[in-house]
């Protein structure tokens, strides 16, 4: 009886790995590729104590580091490490993108509002909002 039961275990658990493990899970979370890469701020250099204090942004796929002084992540966000986050599209026209990034510090998801839009041929990147808000142009 015993032997039967684990071959029927085994052949389910053959059936569904081999089925391609077709399972929802949800949307995906993920920063929009649009977001992804090396952000500097566009803070005046004479702002900065010394160059490793300048603030970035390096987002990839599923992932946000703050580097330096970077408003509004100076308070409550953990630095130069990876954070699991994703980001949410609200709006979108031609020359700009509004949205939402959500970051995951300490097992407490927290959100930042953004705005990435084009100014001449440079990308750049606003998030926070007035007057704790800070620009980035893309690396």
């Amino acid at each position: 009886m015993q032997t039967r039961f684990y071959s029927i275990l085994f052949a389910a658990i053959a059936a569904f790995t081999l089925s391609g493990c077709d399972l929802e899970t949800g949307p995906v979370e993920k920063f929009d590729n649009y977001l992804q890469g090396s952000w500097v701020s566009t803070r005046s250099p004479s702002f900065w104590e010394t160059e490793e204090n300048r603030g970035r942004l390096v987002i990839g796929y599923n992932y946000i580091t703050i580097n330096g002084s970077v408003r509004p992540f100076d308070t409550g966000y953990t630095k130069n490490i990876a954070l699991k986050g994703y980001s949410q599209e609200s709006s979108s026209v031609s020359s700009e993108k509004r949205g939402t990034l959500f970051v995951s510090d300490k097992a407490v998801l927290k959100n930042v509002v953004f705005v990435r839009w084009s100014a001449s041929s440079e990308y750049m990147l606003t998030v926070g909002t007035v007057p704790n808000d800070e620009t980035f142009r893309r690396e």
